[in-house]
């Protein structure tokens, strides 16, 4: 396999990530580019948020990285992983691995004292991605899905 570059996104992205963000959730409604792209804008010049992507003659896989400022753990920040996904014509070829791994250094580079991932995909390979990249299930996870209101 070629090698893979890792790179943070740029706004001409946005078209591809949203392919992949696809077949991460297939039954959540795609954003009309007048809806995702304000969004997407908020997403790059925010210094908290890093959409990381796997290029290789196109977007073959991305992650986001929160890093999150934090007043304990001698103020060192914390940091969140959201929206890993392969595309399914790449996936088993060590794209999903790189993105993490370039994730996970990113983190380290800033200084966060950990990193949380809660997902709730079942597959086997999904977790040895996680378990591989060097995050570990032995905690307990707390979540809900928020509905938004709706007003009658």
């Amino acid at each position: 396999m070629p090698q893979v570059f890792i790179r943070r996104a740029r706004y001409s992205d946005l078209p591809e990530l949203q392919i992949l963000y696809k077949q991460l959730s297939p039954t959540s409604p795609q954003l009309s580019p007048e809806r995702a792209d304000p969004i997407w804008q908020v997403m790059l010049n925010d210094s908290k948020i890093h959409v990381l992507v796997a290029e290789q003659g196109g977007l073959w896989g991305t992650a986001t990285l929160v890093v999150m400022p934090n007043l304990t753990q001698n103020g060192r920040p914390y940091a969140l992983i959201e929206n890993v996904v392969t595309h399914v014509e790449k996936r088993g070829q060590g794209i999903g691995k790189a993105v993490m791994a370039a994730a996970m250094a990113l983190a380290r580079s800033l200084g966060a004292y950990k990193v949380m991932l809660v997902t709730g995909r079942q597959a086997p390979e999904v977790h040895r991605l996680y378990a591989g990249s060097g995050l570990r299930s032995d905690a307990v996870a707390y979540f809900t899905r928020l509905e938004p209101d709706t007003v009658t």
